[in-house]
């Protein structure tokens, strides 16, 4: 009896686990169904699509923006206080700080110094600073504060065609410069011309304002004539314009004079408006004439244009 209580004993306990473990069972079960229902749509009771999810959780995103917008335009107004302090008296430059980023080498200090043809020789001086000189085809300046191209030498022929003109050549022999066939030296130019500049010069060097016009015939010596729109003087020494000849006889005899040919030489007389005076050593106005003539002799009375015994003759007054 004792022996079949333990049994049913055991048989109840093992009843009770197994009655245990299967409302374990039954509440996994029904967690299983709450999270299936949760899944579904309040519409239907189906499962929700992709799209579906999406579309939720971008409106999600869309609120959480605006929320965040709406807190950000909010704090805007108010006042941020910052406090400055000064900045320490030590404080560097940037230059300071990366200086020896900036270094400049030994031929740039050079090229800043001394022009863009000097270089370091890579030896220093006492104090530091690089010895610096000149590249090839360039020297010192007299000062030596800059590099300056080195003078070219120049031939015996290219010294003569700086004097002379292209024209010239020079003579080893005698050491001297000449010119090129069909070339002369010219007489004021000192440069190889042709013949004929040659002659017209000669001419303007011995009668000025002249050109040379042929060969005498008979000696063979050059026959200089006035340039066009030139004069001989009486003397027949030099050449004048027209406009050269008035202005010597206005400054002569004043305002009024101008120059003419009388006989084949020049000569000054007063031009229309103008009459000499009793002296005919200047030239005055004709009116100024009639005013004394109508002073002296009466009213309506002109000068007759010429002077006998010192004296204006006038005409009679009508």
């Amino acid at each position: 009896m004792e022996n079949k209580d333990k049994k049913l004993k055991l048989d109840l306990d093992f009843l009770g686990e197994g009655a245990s473990l299967k409302s374990e069972i039954e509440k996994k079960h029904r967690q299983k169904e709450r999270q299936k229902q949760e899944l579904k749509t309040p519409e239907n009771n189906e499962p929700m699509s992709n799209t579906a999810k999406w579309t939720w959780g971008a409106i999600g995103v869309t609120v959480l923006v605006i929320v965040i917008s709406v807190v950000s335009s909010g704090g805007s107004n108010t006042t941020t206080t910052t406090n400055t302090l000064p900045p320490p008296s030590n404080t560097k430059t940037l230059d300071e700080i990366l200086g020896t980023q900036n270094t400049k080498t030994a031929n740039q200090i050079c090229k800043e110094e001394y022009g863009t043809y000097a270089y370091s020789t890579g030896n220093k001086k006492a104090d530091g600073s690089p010895i610096c000189d000149c590249n090839n085809g360039y020297q010192w300046n007299d000062s030596r504060t800059s590099c300056v191209a080195v003078p070219k030498i120049k031939t015996a022929l290219e010294i003569c065609q700086d004097r002379h003109g292209y024209n010239a050549t020079y003579d080893g022999a005698t050491n001297s410069c000449g010119c090129a066939s069909g070339y002369s030296l010219g007489a004021t130019s000192q440069q190889c011309v042709s013949l004929t500049v040659v002659r017209n010069e000669s001419c303007a060097a011995k009668f000025p304002g002249t050109s040379w016009l042929k060969n005498d015939p008979t000696d063979g010596h050059p026959i200089c004539d006035c340039v066009a729109g030139s004069y001989f003087n009486n003397e027949r020494t030099a050449c004048y314009s027209l406009s050269e000849f008035n202005k010597s006889c206005v400054n002569s005899y004043g305002t009024g004079a101008y120059s003419t040919t009388e006989n084949g030489k020049r000569v000054c007389d007063c031009g229309y408006g103008y009459d000499w005076n009793i002296e005919r050593n200047s030239c005055i106005s004709t009116a100024s004439i009639n005013v004394m003539c109508e002073r002296d002799v009466g009213r309506n009375s002109k000068y007759a244009g010429y002077v006998e015994n010192g004296k204006y003759i006038c005409t009679q007054p009508y």
